[in-house]
């Protein structure tokens, strides 16, 4: 069997076409079709990430036979890390950075993108509490061009992520993403609260000229890095949201750069708090209204408002709906780790 018989038996056997598998490797149909026909071949890292992707051994790539196909490899754990003036959520493909500097008077978000330890900032928010200014930058997703409200910054992007520093801080959580390909359930079968937890446990990432967006969520905890240019709306927030019968609640919020024009809206907030724990939160689930956004007694809550199958969408603040659909594209998906 060569190698490009062998890439082709993955693929297959994942259910993916050459788009998506090429998608999962950060390159192209063509280079897919192209190895596939064993008229060029995987550069190495290519190969690794074949390996730890598709949970396959690097010898069932490069050697002929299948005696030593698919044996047990170590992946990659997934964490997040947290010091007095940090918190990093580290995974496969990005490492996500919130910070601020002792006295608070700067908070800030970066996040790196690639894989093992070749990850480079492609998008960074900071704001200065004294000056009151928020300034970002981005790199779109071909990397070709940033969008920047501040030369400073964007003169960082492309910097390496120091995969070091999270030795010295404390472990809070720690998940593996998800390389079975195994679809994921549905209302019907699973139930509402099953499926919120599930559909949300991914992370999701694109930027254009219109917009970055960056949402992980581990299960335990969300973060969000948005970036509108357009109309100078930021939003980087950290939070415990959990899931219950009907909606989400919110179980407090750690983090938060909300920079909207000129912040006289009342949800223009910026704090942080690294010292904050989850709570065990009695859900005073009987004030729940179905398609409403409540204050409760105890928190923020947001009640589902209609659903499907495939589709369950929860009543936000104002006139937002927040969406989760079983079918939306993911970046990574993950799974938690046993205890």
């Amino acid at each position: 069997m060569t190698i490009g018989q062998r890439i082709q038996q993955i693929r297959m056997e994942h259910g993916l076409s050459q788009e998506a598998f090429g998608e999962r490797l950060g390159t192209t149909r063509q280079t897919v079709s192209r190895w596939e026909l064993d008229q060029s071949y995987p550069e190495l890292n290519k190969i690794v990430l074949i390996s730890k992707i598709f949970c396959v051994t690097t010898d069932s790539l490069l050697k002929d036979g299948i005696s030593t196909f698919d044996t047990d490899i170590e992946y990659f754990t997934c964490g997040v890390y947290r010091s007095a003036h940090s918190e990093i959520v580290e995974t496969e493909r990005f490492a996500l950075v919130y910070y601020c500097i002792p006295d608070k008077s700067i908070l800030g978000t970066r996040l790196y993108s690639g894989f093992e330890n070749q990850k480079r900032l492609v998008a960074v928010c900071e704001r200065d509490q004294q000056r009151q200014v928020t300034e970002y930058a981005y790199s779109l997703t071909d990397g070709q061009e940033v969008i920047s409200n501040s030369d400073p910054l964007a003169a960082c992007l492309g910097e390496a992520y120091d995969g070091e520093q999270k030795k010295s801080l404390r472990r809070l959580e720690r998940f593996f993403v998800d390389h079975t390909g195994n679809p994921l359930p549905g209302v019907k079968k699973s139930g509402i609260p099953t499926c919120l937890m599930l559909w949300r446990m991914a992370d999701s990432y694109s930027a254009d000229a219109e917009s970055f967006h960056f949402f992980l969520c581990t299960g335990k905890t969300e973060y969000t890095f948005f970036i509108r240019p357009k109309d100078t709306d930021i939003y980087c927030g950290a939070s415990y949201n959990i899931v219950f019968d009907l909606g989400l609640f919110g179980g407090g919020q750690f983090f938060r750069i909300r920079n909207y024009k000129d912040n006289s809206e009342k949800f223009c907030r910026f704090s942080c708090d690294f010292s904050y724990e989850a709570r065990e939160i009695d859900i005073p689930t009987e004030e729940c209204v179905l398609g409403k956004c409540l204050t409760t007694s105890k928190g923020m809550m947001w009640c589902v408002k209609r659903y499907t199958d495939d589709e369950i969408v929860l009543q936000g603040c104002g006139d937002d709906e927040y969406t989760y659909r079983r079918t939306d594209k993911r970046t990574e998906q993950f799974m938690l780790a046993e205890e």
